[in-house]
């Protein structure tokens, strides 16, 4: 089950991913949009701003590694609410 599965179930504007994030935010399966954006942000640098640049490709994973917790427990919202609310379509 996805973001964008969730955001159409509840028959939510799924063109633009920062609306999909805004309903996550809303159901309570992210804590904060703008931190998303963030992290986000930091994955796409780390693909394709810096990948020349060990030091600077460094601080992105350190990073990133910070946001281990907030991404887990995004995905165990994200498992909980779908088994929840859309436990018919399991």
């Amino acid at each position: 089950m996805t973001t964008r599965f969730i955001a159409n179930e509840e028959e939510q504007d799924v063109d633009r991913f920062g609306a999909v994030i805004v309903i996550m935010e809303r159901l309570k399966i992210i804590d904060s949009a703008d931190h998303w954006k963030l992290i986000s942000e930091r994955c796409n640098a780390v693909n394709h701003e810096y990948e020349d640049d060990g030091a600077r490709l460094a601080e992105f994973f350190e990073l990133m590694v910070g946001d281990t917790p907030t991404l887990v427990g995004c995905f165990t919202r994200l498992q909980a609410h779908g088994a929840s609310t859309y436990s018919s379509l399991q």
